[in-house]
C-alpha cells in the first residue's frame, strides 16, 4: 500500500512541478518573444520617423545618409509609380521571391508579418509620392517598404525554447529523485504509526478473543445443562463473570488510549497534595497485599505538591501498585517513595518480584506486551492484566510533563521511577 501511495505521491508532485515549469517557461518565452519583435517595431518606427522629418525639411539626400550608415537588418525597398521596384537599400539584401511576396502586401500604416522560406520578416509602409535623389540619380518614389529581418530573434528564441524544455527535462528528473527521497522521508513516520496502529488492532482483537471464546463455552454449558442449579453452574458463571470484568477494564483501557492519541482527553489542573495521594494509595493496596503476605510500606517526604490531574495521577499510582502487586509473590515487599531532588519530584514504586528480563525492557512501556511469558494475562498470584496499563502511565507521566524508567533484575525485583518538575507547565491537550 505503501510502495503505491509513495508512486502517488512521486507522480503527483512531478507533474505538478512540470505544469509548473511549462507554465512558467511559456509565459518566459512569450515575454521574451513580445520583448523582442517590440525592439523591431521600434527599429522600424524610427526609421519611420526619421524618413518622414527628412520629407518634411525638403532633404533630397537623406537616402544617400541611410546608406551610408546602413544597418543590415533593416532593408529599404524604393517602389515607383507603376508599381515596379526601383531601388533596394542596400542591394542584394533580399532575394527576388522575398521581394515579391512583400510587394503584394496590402497598403496600410500598421505593421505587417511575413514568412518566406523559413525566414520572418516584419514590415512597415512610410507614403512618400516625391522625387527623391539616389546615388546622385533622381527618381520619383510612390513609397517606401521598410523590411526588418528577424533572424536573430529567431535564433534567440529558438536558444531559449531549447535551455526551456532541456531545464524542464532536468528539472523534472531532479524532481522525481527528490519527490522519491522526500515521499520516503515524509511516508517514515506515516508508515510507523499505521504498522503501529495494525498492530494494536490485531493485538485488541486477540485479546478480546479470548474472553469472549471462554464465555461463550461457559454459556454453551448452561444450556446443555439446563436442569443444573446454580451452585452446580456457579464455577462457569463465575468465571464468564470474570471474563466481562476483564473485557470491561480492557475497553475502558482501549478508549483511554483511543482518546489520547487523538488528543481528546484534557487534564484537569489543580493543586495536588502528592504525599497524601500516595500513602492513600498505598494504605488502599496495603489491605489488599495482607492476605497475599506481601507488606506495602511508604516512606514519602511531607509536603509534596505539584500541579496536575488528582484522577490521573491516582491512576497512575494504582496502576504502578496494580503491577507490583501482580508480579510479587507471597511475602515478598512493595516500596513506594517520594522525594523532592534539586528541583525535582521524584516517585517510586519498588517491588521484589520475579522481575523483567533485560531483552523486554526496551519494550516494557508497549501496548499489549507482556515479556516472554506467552503473553499470558496473569501474574504470578493469578491477577489479570490487559498489557495496556504501563502504556496509560507512561502517558499519564508526559501529560504532566514528567518522566517514567524502569529498572529491574531477575529474581531481585523491578523498580519504577517518576521525575516530576516542580514549577511544571503543560506539554500538550
Amino acid at each position: 500500500m505503501f510502495k503505491q501511495t509513495r508512486r502517488r505521491l512521486i507522480l503527483v508532485n512531478s507533474i505538478v512541478l512540470l505544469v509548473i515549469l511549462l507554465g512558467f517557461g511559456t509565459f518566459l518565452y512569450t515575454f521574451m518573444q513580445h520583448r523582442l519583435y517590440s525592439q523591431a517595431d521600434e527599429t522600424l518606427q524610427h526609421v519611420k520617423r526619421y524618413i518622414l522629418q527628412e520629407q518634411q525639411e525638403g532633404t533630397s539626400e537623406w537616402l544617400q545618409s541611410y546608406d551610408d550608415n546602413y544597418e543590415q537588418r533593416t532593408v529599404l525597398l524604393l517602389w515607383g509609380k507603376k508599381g515596379e521596384l526601383d531601388k533596394e537599400l542596400p542591394e542584394n539584401v533580399l532575394n527576388d521571391e522575398t521581394i515579391g511576396r512583400i510587394g503584394q502586401l496590402p497598403r496600410t500604416d500598421a505593421l505587417q508579418s511575413l514568412e518566406v522560406e523559413r525566414a520572418a520578416y516584419r514590415v512597415l509602409e512610410v507614403p512618400m509620392g516625391q522625387q527623391v535623389t539616389v546615388d546622385h540619380q533622381s527618381m520619383y518614389v510612390e513609397r517606401v517598404q521598410l523590411v526588418y529581418n528577424l533572424v536573430r530573434e529567431h535564433e534567440m528564441l529558438e536558444h531559449l525554447r531549447r535551455f526551456i524544455g532541456f531545464g524542464s527535462l532536468v528539472s523534472l528528473a531532479v524532481a522525481v529523485l527528490a519527490g522519491f527521497f522526500l515521499a520516503h522521508r515524509a511516508l517514515i513516520p506515516i508508515q510507523s504509526a499505521w504498522n503501529r496502529q495494525s498492530q494494536f488492532t490485531a493485538d485488541a482483537s486477540h485479546e478480546l478473543r479470548t474472553p469472549l471464546a471462554v464465555m461463550k463455552l461457559n454459556l454453551e454449558r448452561l444450556f446443555r445443562h439446563p436442569k443444573h442449579t446454580i451452585e452446580q453452574e456457579s464455577p462457569h458463571i463465575s468465571q464468564a463473570i470474570s471474563e466481562i470484568k476483564y473485557m470491561t477494564r480492557m475497553v475502558t483501557q482501549l478508549l483511554t488510549l483511543a482518546q489520547s492519541d487523538a488528543n481528546q482527553l484534557e487534564l484537569k489542573l489543580s493543586p495536588v497534595d502528592l504525599s497524601s495521594l500516595l500513602e492513600k494509595t498505598a494504605r488502599g493496596f496495603a489491605e489488599l497485599a495482607e492476605s497475599k503476605g506481601i507488606l506495602v510500606t511508604a516512606a514519602v517526604e511531607p509536603g509534596i505538591e505539584i500541579s496536575g490531574d488528582p484522577e490521573r495521577l491516582y491512576q497512575l499510582l494504582v496502576i504502578l501498585l496494580d503491577n507490583a502487586l501482580r508480579y510479587t509473590p507471597n511475602g515478598g515487599r512493595i516500596q513506594v517513595e517520594a522525594s523532592v531532588r534539586g528541583g525535582q519530584i521524584y516517585t517510586s514504586v519498588r517491588d521484589t518480584g520475579s522481575g523483567i528480563p533485560p531483552e523486554d525492557m526496551p519494550r516494557i512501556f508497549d501496548r499489549f506486551y507482556r515479556g516472554n511469558k506467552a503473553r499470558t494475562r496473569q501474574g504470578e498470584d493469578g491477577y489479570e492484566g490487559t498489557g495496556l496499563g504501563l502504556s496509560i502511565a507512561r502517558w499519564i507521566v508526559e501529560q504532566h510533563g514528567g518522566r517514567i524508567r524502569v529498572s529491574s533484575q531477575l529474581g531481585a525485583g523491578s523498580q519504577f521511577t517518576i521525575q516530576f518538575p516542580m514549577g511544571r507547565k503543560r506539554m500538550s491537550d
